[in-house]
């Protein structure tokens, strides 16, 4: 007779599977000890669903559904006779009994959306809202609270509920809306002293009690700051200083903004500076003219520990990121930057990068073996084709003959069709092939499905290098 895995080893494994729902849903199906440890797992996190289910109204509905009526089996038999009464749940729904308490393995609420899934599959039925987050506050100790307010939104007041302060002492993360009622603020300021991750998207105003939230955290360490929509005029200076208060602790920073001509403050952002301890700093900024107020700050500062550095738009003047790798690139592992001019300084000032996201152009070969030769630690490169950017054959050959030993994995996002025909490609596998380190190649190819799949020789070539092992991995998108 076979032998049982016992749970916690399970867990171990299953725990690699969180964000794999359809892997999950298998494993409860297996035995009832699979069952009993795959449901955490799977209720620990019911919002996690996929994008195209959520755009979809029908299959959206479906999922809503699904969700809402299992939470609704979970409510305490008082709950489901006053809904019962009220006539927002029948006699089916409250003779329902669930298999576990699903809604204690939850330690992830989206208020939005539960909010959204109501108004979807009960139009808006406040009462049913209320019931379903008593019984929260009541049975879960949450470590994420995501808390969007629109039109659309259900008011739910939730902090005032019986366990409430039980339910929320213990939360880490926080993603949040500037402009939701002060109360709400002020109130989880009392109860939760302890948020590691904050994400605040900036829209309209700023509450006045926000502040006074982010300065009772005693040790932020992840702040995403976002402001993003055309009508949003909301300034940044009044919660500047309590930023600031978690200079020493913040290791990763990630800010999202737009500038418009009628609102401007640029300025503001010169606070990322005194962040000296960032290990991540991602500068999601739409227009060149987001740094100009920060341009001069990133000439002399220096963050010691930075490891990853993503410009995900736009990004500085070329002088003054040359002179920022100068001083921080050294202990980079990561690069993110929508740019070829700066290849030069990567290869110069960033020894021991592992994963590289650039563009290369036609005439900057000899840049890229630079790269190559100086960035000894260098395993991944993450880059884009199209006119005027180094051809396929070029780039492969160049990595096939100068890449460092560990490199190991090639990404290609196409802009044009691929022009690689099975020779160029076929003798980039024999070239890998002979290379010293015998590591096999990972190619993710994206947006090239009808220029390189169609070539039925290419997919040939493909098939036959993965049976010999020199290609590890192969996606097509």
């Amino acid at each position: 007779m076979p032998r049982q895995l016992p749970a916690d080893c399970l867990n171990e494994i299953f725990e690699h599977l969180e964000k794999d729902k359809a892997t999950l849903h298998s494993c409860l199906l297996v035995n009832r000890l699979w069952c009993e440890v795959t449901v955490r797992i799977l209720w620990r996190n019911i919002w996690i669903i996929n994008p195209v289910d959520y755009v979809d109204y029908s299959r959206r509905l479906k999922v809503g559904t699904s969700i809402l009526n299992t939470l609704i089996a979970c409510l305490p038999n008082k709950s489901k006779t006053h809904l019962l009464e009220k006539g927002i749940l029948n006699s089916t729904h409250i003779s329902k009994t669930p298999l576990f308490n699903y809604a204690s393995f939850c330690k992830v609420l989206s208020i939005h959306m539960i909010g959204q899934m109501i108004i979807d599959v009960f139009k808006n039925q406040k009462y049913l809202a209320k019931e379903i987050m008593k019984m929260f506050m009541e049975t879960v100790s949450l470590k994420k609270l995501s808390y969007y307010t629109s039109s659309k939104t259900i008011n739910l007041s939730f902090l005032r509920y019986p366990g409430a302060k039980g339910c929320l002492t213990n939360l880490s993360k926080l993603s949040c809306n500037s402009n939701v009622k002060s109360a709400f603020f002020y109130k989880l300021s009392q109860i939760c002293c302890n948020i590691q991750s904050l994400t605040i998207e900036f829209n309209g105003t700023i509450s006045s009690d926000l502040k006074n939230l982010i300065s009772s955290q005693n040790n932020l360490k992840h702040l995403s700051l976002s402001r993003t929509r055309t009508h949003s005029t909301a300034d940044w200076a009044d919660i500047i200083p309590s930023l600031a208060k978690h200079s020493n602790s913040l290791i990763r920073l990630k800010v999202h903004w737009r500038k418009y001509n009628y609102w401007n403050k640029t300025e503001q952002l010169s606070f990322i500076t005194t962040f000296t301890n960032l290990q991540e700093l991602i500068l999601s900024f739409h227009h060149k003219d987001c740094f100009a107020g920060l341009n001069s700050k990133l000439l002399d500062i220096t963050f010691p520990q930075l490891q990853i550095l993503k410009f995900l738009y736009e990004y500085p003047e070329d002088y003054v990121l040359s002179k920022f790798l100068e001083n921080n690139g050294k202990n980079l592992k990561e690069f993110y930057i929508n740019c070829s001019n700066t290849i030069s300084a990567i290869a110069e000032f960033c020894p021991n990068l592992k994963f590289l996201s650039t563009l290369f152009r036609f005439d900057k070969i000899e840049s890229l073996k630079t790269v190559l030769n100086n960035c000894q630690q260098l395993e991944s490169i993450d880059t884009q084709y199209y006119y005027g950017l180094l051809s396929e054959k070029e780039l492969l050959g160049t990595l096939a003959k100068y890449s460092p030993k560990n490199f190991h994995k090639l990404k290609v996002r196409y802009y044009s069709y691929s022009q690689l025909v099975p020779e160029d490609l076929e003798e980039f596998f024999i070239n890998w092939e002979n290379r010293v380190s015998q590591r096999s190649i990972s190619l993710v190819f994206r947006g090239c499905m009808n220029s390189f799949g169609a070539k039925e020789e290419n997919m040939g070539i493909i098939k036959k290098y993965r049976e010999l092992g020199i290609i590890k991995k192969f996606e097509l998108k």
